[in-house]
């Protein structure tokens, strides 16, 4: 990778960092803002429900105050009708109505069969001025008709419905304030079976005694939870006008909670989305970097591995040149076949380095692994070795009774030949190299090669076996090599389910070990 195309990598790098954060940033400020607005949404989104809910109930309620009117006129308006005993002008509760003779005015009737219904009289029997207006009203009214009217007369709330009945007489039925709340209470359960909030009537809030005695009635009618909050209201229509209907939830606020669960998400949301970011953006540098590094490696191999073919085949190409002039006979012309074979070699496993690497790349070499005994596998590297003519031996040192390996003996064979190619190319004129045969932990097996060379730096130990990474030093630099010696037997190692690893000291020599599992 050229410096242009690396610096055109960063641009766009660039470019999509604020692509990806403008956004991000928006949406953390939007989140912000609703964040701070939740509660105020939740609150509104609870009052709406639960408001279409006490409307629901409110209909019902109206619905029942007009039965409870009707009920009263069909009492009065009962045909069964006798004297009564009670005061003049009232009801009595448990007998029929009935109109007492020499006075039509006057007439007493039996209670309805209603629960809210307390008692039912003439408006002028109850002595209450608030009465007398209603009375004139109702009476105007078409039979069968009625009208509701409160009092606060005396210091106590009552609830009346004046009824203009079918015999044309208006009278008026008192109704039970704590009889309506628990009326609240059936209908809300009858209309919402599984609600799990609970529906009151609240009495006016009021500083005077007799509201705040009403108050505390209707709570033992319906009390409230301990930690219930109120989230939604509705008030009521005469007769009930300043009560209220109330939806409760119990335990904690519930917008309070709701935010609260809301909010958590989000903040777990925005972590979980700031956190890909930059793990996205950690691997993309990541990757950045290992480009630039491999574009580099890949940069530094070709300038080595055009150094290292030109050599021989400059070597080729004067002894070549030399023997096609016939400017040597006999013994010299012998050195000279002699010296383009070994160049030739030199030519041909270079090559060779570079197809297998190419092959184990892309997967296309196939590891016939069998049970193998590390003698053998010596004896076949040993082969090898002599063959290559590298002007030098090792020592070979081998545990007794060592398990097999299942191995592909020629891979593994190359494996440790880079190994020992390795440490004669880095080793200096007293080259002390041994090949070694253990046994490793775990059950395995080990291989190793030792020498007396140069030794490899602590940060570069970890970096050896990268492809085309050669150590940057004098001695590197004077000594040919691919940068795919190491990196190929470590790729091999690892086809068979082993390791590799090394131990080095500066000045002392290197040692790289092969750990595999051995056959069962």
């Amino acid at each position: 990778m050229a410096a242009s195309e690396l610096i055109d990598f960063r641009r766009a790098f660039l470019w999509l960092l604020c692509g990806m954060l403008l956004p991000s940033v928006a949406l953390v400020a939007f989140g912000v803002v609703a964040v701070a607005n939740e509660r105020a949404a939740v609150e509104r989104r609870l009052q709406n429900e639960y408001d279409a809910r006490l409307g629901v109930l409110k209909d019902d309620l109206d619905a029942r105050l007009q039965a409870a009117a009707s009920s009263a006129a069909r009492a009065v308006d009962s045909d069964h009708a006798e004297p009564a005993s009670g005061p003049e002008g009232d009801f009595d509760r448990a007998r029929p109505a009935r109109r007492p003779e020499g006075n039509p005015d006057r007439w007493t009737a039996r209670k309805p069969d209603d629960a809210l219904v307390v008692s039912v009289t003439t408006p002028e029997a109850r002595g209450d001025p608030a009465l007398a207006e209603p009375a004139r009203r109702a009476a105007a009214l078409p039979r069968n008709s009625h009208l509701f009217v409160s009092s606060d007369s005396g210091g106590e709330r009552k609830v009346y419905a004046v009824v203009h009945t079918a015999s044309d007489r208006v009278v008026a039925a008192q109704l039970d304030l704590l009889a309506v709340a628990a009326e609240v209470l059936r209908l809300a359960a009858a209309r919402f079976p599984r609600e799990r909030a609970v529906f009151r009537m609240l009495a006016p809030v009021a500083p005077t005694p007799p509201l705040a005695t009403l108050r505390r009635l209707l709570e033992e009618v319906a009390p409230p939870s301990g930690r219930a909050t109120v989230v939604a209201r509705k008030p009521l229509d005469p007769p009930l006008d300043g009560f209220t209907l109330a939806a409760e939830l119990s335990g904690d606020d519930p917008a309070a909670s709701l935010a609260f669960r809301n909010r958590t998400w989000y903040i777990a949301l925005l972590v979980l989305l700031y956190a890909g970011i930059g793990i996205g953006f950690g691997l993309t540098i990541r990757e950045m970097r290992r480009a630039y590094k491999l574009s580099r490696l890949k940069t530094d191999f070709v300038a080595n591995i055009s150094h290292e073919l030109r050599t021989p085949l400059t070597s080729v190409r004067l002894f070549a040149e030399t023997l096609r002039q016939g400017r040597v006979q006999g013994a010299e012309q012998q050195e000279c076949l002699d010296q383009l074979a070994s160049e030739a070699q030199r030519l041909s496993g270079m090559v060779e380095k570079l197809l297998d690497w190419s092959r184990l790349e892309s997967g296309r070499k196939a590891l016939k692994r069998e049970p193998t005994d590390l003698r053998g596998l010596f004896d076949h590297v040993q082969e090898i070795f002599r063959a290559q003519q590298l002007g030098t031996t090792y020592q070979t040192e081998l545990d007794p009774g060592l398990p097999a390996v299942a191995v592909d003996r020629d891979a593994m064979a190359q494996a440790v030949l880079n190994l020992l190619y390795n440490a004669v190319k880095y080793t200096g004129a007293d080259k002390q190299i041994r090949l070694r045969g253990r046994r490793g932990g775990n059950g395995s097996v080990a291989i190793e090669v030792a020498d007396n060379g140069v030794g490899i730096r602590p940060h570069e130990r970890k970096r050896i076996f990268e492809r085309f990474y050669r150590a940057d030093d004098l001695l590197s630099r004077h000594t040919e090599g691919t940068g795919l010696g190491l990196a190929i037997a470590k790729r091999i190692v690892e086809a068979h389910g082993g390791r590799i690893e090394v131990e080095s000291q500066e000045g002392k020599g290197s040692t790289f070990r092969i750990e595999l599992p051995a056959t069962a």
